[in-house]
């Protein structure tokens, strides 16, 4: 089928074939036929590249011709940037494509929603619908990207996602999209979707099983790159994936072309350039880099993230060693997979990892528009294991998904949200809420769930977060005593928490600890620090091991006295170093040594940062709700900004200036320029001479602005 067939005007036509879209995919024309573009709702199982977002663009085409809104949800941040990315050019069309993500506190949300066509994270969606759900518009298609993460711990947020939209927008369409479900005929029942399933892909793909793991590996790779290609390798944990990138560019730098080497020269140079000053970490990817080789995992920061992928995207870096993450992740095909751990730590011990993650590794073997043919190779250590894994594997099915959301703070969550946000106002429209999710479809909600929700309904009326209006007077009635027809509130203080996307049990905690008037003396940076550490957010924490135990017992000691937790808790002292990490940020530690000292990547380091910045934000906005004097506010402010930049309580005045940072602030305050005035008041060339005349001089604009 062609797209001219399709009848979506000159103008979308020339759109898609702008970019090489002529002739529908298989896949693609099965969806037009089952009625993608007339509103019918389907779950998508194909392949990666066999052409998912283009039958959401179709769909979305037949959505907003109608005068609805569109909303893409994706589980990652990156994933959110390359879908806005795809869907930006249908401005062209007058539509109005708009991205969501990031701060998860509606205030931050723009007043009015104008977009045609939004793209937004599964977590701001939700957090959008919790405290603003009339600011979306009459919603005509959901497009849920990922599907399957139903069954990981993300999963929860995209049930209740599906079953707000379908009660809020009753003729919404839905497209689940996904390479890999194994009960995908359950999935579509629960969606209300027809199941569109196919194996068709536009690169064949050829999965082979080899024995042997170094050099077999190095051989794969050595032969992919010689034919003008590259790989992906596989590997089970970041430590790996360092190790082995190491090897690819010891074994591939003098195989190098010289323009090649140059162009990896400015890349290295890039990625030393993202943090000041570079770590270890930083240079040892720069040093890979240099031969050819990188390393991807959740350990390096965002912007190192993009430039590996970008040059790897452009064929200057031939291999990437990652950990299976960079499979769920961006679009990022190769012409070869190598897949050299199938296992990974899980409990006690390796286990074999599932077959819907093989699948999805393997799914990146094959460039469309530049190869006919992917490979993917998956290394066995013998020839037992070798017939053993083609069982498993190569001739396996995926396996089922199922919902996570019975577990409890992520239920405690969305039974708050639901009560906070209007969408359910008794016990009985709570349950028939939570009827409709696919935890529901596959366990019922009778029961453990209902002695969960009922659990749950205590907690939050002791907590003094909901409150349960007789159904026959005015009168207020604890949630033991709720009836069917009893009102569910929330009052004040619990639709803050809801809106702030913590987990309830996290604000009662500090609200607990920060009323309680003999702590108050004791509120400092660390012992707020310490306090956040308790949080499930902050989870999992740093471990402290039996060479630093002695150590971390002795810090613990001298510090016991001020802190605001107890220590009957069995990871208090995970906390605890947790808390000295975080600590050592705030003092101005570098990215370098809290790595040499925690073991901590960069990358994990900011994951921690954000969260623990999030937490003092929480902290202070629930402040006004309990009995503390406004002094402790400012006290927890000033705290979120020096996570928030990693400095000293002194440096706060400069890095609100806009171009200032950790490492210009203290240049400034070492140099006498301690504040905004001083800032003022010192010349242009002054400033230069400390942070460069061009960071200077933009300084000195910022100063004007403001």
């Amino acid at each position: 089928m062609k797209v001219s067939e399709l009848g979506v005007g000159a103008k979308a036509e020339e759109l898609f074939k702008s970019e090489g879209i002529e002739t529908l995919f298989p896949p693609q024309e099965q969806a037009v036929k089952a009625g993608v573009m007339e509103g019918e709702s389907l779950l998508i199982c194909t392949p990666t590249a066999s052409g998912k977002t283009v039958i959401a663009e179709l769909a979305a085409l037949n959505a907003v011709k109608k005068g609805g809104q569109v909303v893409y949800v994706v589980p990652l941040r990156a994933l959110a940037s390359e879908k806005y990315k795809d869907f930006k050019k249908w401005e062209k069309l007058g539509f109005r494509v708009e991205l969501q993500m990031g701060d998860l506190d509606a205030k931050f949300l723009p007043q009015k929603n104008t977009a045609d066509i939004l793209i937004a994270t599964a977590e701001k969606c939700d957090s959008i619908l919790r405290s603003r759900p009339t600011w979306f518009r009459d919603v005509k298609l959901l497009v849920v990207d990922e599907i399957h993460l139903i069954t990981t711990d993300r999963g929860p947020t995209y049930e209740i996602l599906i079953a707000k939209f379908k009660k809020m927008f009753k003729d919404i369409q839905l497209l689940g999209l996904s390479a890999t479900v194994g009960n995908a005929d359950e999935l579509a029942e629960w969606l209300g979707a027809k199941l569109l399933k196919s194996d068709w892909r536009p690169v064949k793909l050829t999965q082979r099983i080899e024995e042997g793991k170094a050099e077999t590996m190095l051989k794969e790779v050595k032969a992919t790159m010689h034919a003008g290609a590259q790989s992906l390798v596989f590997v089970n944990s970041r430590k790996s994936a360092e190790a082995v990138a190491d090897l690819f560019a010891e074994k591939l730098k003098a195989e190098l072309k010289p323009d090649d080497k140059k162009a990896l020269e400015g890349l290295a140079e890039e990625i030393l350039d993202v943090l000041s000053p570079p770590t270890i970490q930083c240079k040892r990817l720069a040093g890979a880099v240099r031969g050819g080789a990188a390393f991807h995992h959740a350990g390096i920061v965002n912007k190192q993230r993009e430039i590996i992928e970008n040059g790897f995207k452009c064929g200057k870096i031939k291999v990437i060693s990652a950990t299976p993450t960079l499979a769920a992740g961006v679009n990022l095909p190769a012409r070869k997979v190598v897949i050299r751990d199938i296992k990974r730590y899980a409990g006690l011990g390796l286990e074999y990892i599932p077959v819907l993650e093989y699948l999805q590794m393997v799914g990146r073997a094959g460039r469309p528009k530049y190869d006919t043919e992917g490979e993917s190779v998956l290394l066995a250590a013998n020839e037992y294991e070798l017939e053993e894994l083609k069982e498993m594997y190569v001739n396996g099915s995926p396996e089922d998904i199922h919902s996570q959301l019975g577990i409890e703070p992520t239920l405690r969550m969305h039974v708050l949200a639901s009560i906070a946000s209007g969408l359910t106002r008794t016990r009985e429209q709570l349950f028939d809420f939570f009827g409709s999710t696919f935890f529901a479809y596959e366990y019922g909600t009778d029961g453990e769930f209902k002695f969960k929700v009922e659990k749950i309904l205590r907690q939050l009326d002791d907590w003094g977060f909901i409150k349960a209006k007789g159904g026959s007077g005015s009168e207020f009635v604890s949630a033991a005593e709720l009836n069917s027809e009893d009102r569910l509130i929330a009052t004040p203080l619990g639709a803050r928490v809801s809106e702030l996307y913590i987990d309830p049990e996290t604000a009662h905690d500090m609200v607990v600890i920060l009323e309680n008037p003999d702590n108050l003396e004791k509120v400092q940076a660390f012992s707020l620090l310490e306090l956040f550490c308790s949080a499930t957010e902050l989870r999992p924490l740093l471990r402290v091991g039996k060479k630093d135990e002695d150590e971390i017992w002795g810090l613990y000691y001298e510090q016991e006295n001020k802190l605001l937790t107890e220590s009957n808790d069995s990871d208090y002292l995970d906390r605890f170093k947790t808390a000295l990490m975080l600590h050592d940020w705030v003092s101005e530690m570098t990215e370098d040594s809290i790595l040499e000292t925690y073991g901590m990547a960069p990358g994990l380091l900011r994951i921690k940062v954000d969260a623990s910045e999030w937490l003092a934000y929480s902290c202070s906005e629930l402040v006004p709700y309990i009995k503390a004097g406004p002094g402790l506010r400012k006290e927890v402010q000033r705290l979120q900004e020096r996570i928030k930049h990693g400095i000293k309580e002194e440096l706060v005045s400069l890095v609100a200036i806009r171009g200032i940072g950790r490492v210009r602030a203290r240049k400034l305050f070492n140099a006498g320029i301690k504040t905004k005035s001083d800032l003022e008041k010192a010349t242009e060339a002054k400033i230069g001479s400390i942070v460069g005349d061009g960071i200077a001089k933009k300084i000195k604009a910022e100063l004007v602005k403001s």
